[in-house]
């Protein structure tokens, strides 16, 4: 019995062995993972180069990483194990009470934040046209409460106090409370992604035309259509893959817009609705609005009653943007990411009345594409 057992161990660790192996060798191999919502590492090509310089060492162990058998299990298990050793705070994402899973803070980079912030009001000063800044505060400063102890500290109240002080030719609206007020109805935050919902997302759009002192329609006018299923991109890096998913919901105020989508070397997509359908049947269910990030989408209402706006924005405008459709008769989103003419002549040729900023507060904390407006 005893010579039985002292080799139990190491057959389970052969057989292990052997199986994973089998098993990265014959399982399907997929390009991408929509729960990481990333492209999977290629199997590395054999050359001398990259012998010679260990280049393919190191592809070697990302494929294998990415392929592993069972990744995701693996990757769940890990969380979970970094939760319930006390390890919460020091993550990238912090498991929140209620179900949230919450970005840690942005690292804080005030000199680029104060750098995009002139960019943006320096172009408003240069078109002449009354412009608005509206940023989006993080999640985990209006939901601090559900923090796990030792979280890194929000600089939101140091970001909006910033945008205050800085820009001149435009107005920085801070719509925190409202959001607040809100939020205790229902959320206005999901809880697996760092978007507003589209609940949040026509709280902003009311707040910010109501802080202009004019009106925007009443929520009672939506025909609200809601989805299960929804996880979102936060819930996508967690590795919490046990958190409920969320619900997405579509507004819809009978409004039959023309939406028109351009992207460089492609030709322009046309609908005739806000909502793309087919992203409900993805893990990810926000690209529903206006299909996701794109260099150029163009809503038409012609019976708006006001002119043309153009919205430089992050993708916290896609949820919003329907409802801004609603008082002007054409929006332009255009995403500073891919955009690389002239923003200035594209005012002009447009005949843009109005301009508005809307980006994630923690956006401008690392994003530099504010120097191609131009």
């Amino acid at each position: 019995m005893k010579r039985w057992t002292q080799w139990l161990c190491p057959a389970v660790f052969v057989v292990a062995i052997f199986a994973g192996a089998a098993a990265l060798l014959f399982q399907p191999k997929k390009t991408y993972s929509e729960r990481e919502k990333r492209y999977l590492a290629e199997l590395p090509a054999l050359t001398w180069a990259t012998l010679e310089d260990g280049a393919v060492q190191t592809q070697w162990e990302t494929w294998l990483s990415d392929h592993f058998p069972a990744r995701d299990v693996f990757v769940g298990l890990n969380a979970y194990e970094k939760l319930l050793t006390g390890r919460n705070a020091l993550e990238k994402i912090y498991f929140a009470r209620d179900n949230y899973l919450i970005n840690a803070p942005t690292a804080l980079d005030m000199e680029l934040f104060t750098t995009n912030l002139q960019r943006f009001d320096n172009f408003a000063k240069n078109t002449g046209l009354p412009a608005s800044l509206v940023l989006v505060p993080s999640t985990g400063s209006m939901k601090e409460a559900l923090l796990p102890m030792g979280h890194g500290p929000y600089p939101d109240d140091q970001l909006f106090e910033t945008a205050r002080e800085t820009v001149t030719a435009m107005t920085a609206y801070d719509l925190r409370q409202q959001l607040a007020q809100a939020d205790a109805a229902q959320p206005v935050f999901y809880h697996t992604d760092h978007h507003l919902t589209a609940y949040g997302a026509y709280t902003l759009y009311a707040a910010w035309r109501e802080a202009q002192g004019l009106s925007a329609r009443p929520q009672s006018d939506y025909t609200v259509t809601s989805y299960d299923g929804f996880y979102g991109t936060t819930w996508s890096g967690s590795g919490y893959f046990l958190s409920p998913p969320d619900t997405v919901e579509l507004w819809d105020s009978g409004l039959t817009p023309t939406v028109t989508i351009t992207d460089g070397g492609k030709d322009p997509v046309v609908s005739d609705s806000f909502f793309f359908l087919d992203h409900l049947q993805e893990l990810d269910k926000y690209p529903v609005y206006l299909d996701g990030n794109h260099t150029l989408t163009k809503l038409e209402n012609p019976d708006a009653p006001d002119g043309t706006l153009l919205v430089i924005k992050d993708s916290y405008a896609h949820a919003v943007a329907p409802f801004l459709a609603e008082h002007y008769s054409t929006v332009y989103l255009l995403d500073l990411r891919f955009y690389r003419g002239s923003v200035t002549d594209f005012v002009q040729e447009q005949g843009v009345d109005e301009l508005l900023f809307l980006y994630g507060a923690s956006t401008l904390l690392t994003d530099t594409n504010s120097a191609w407006l131009f």
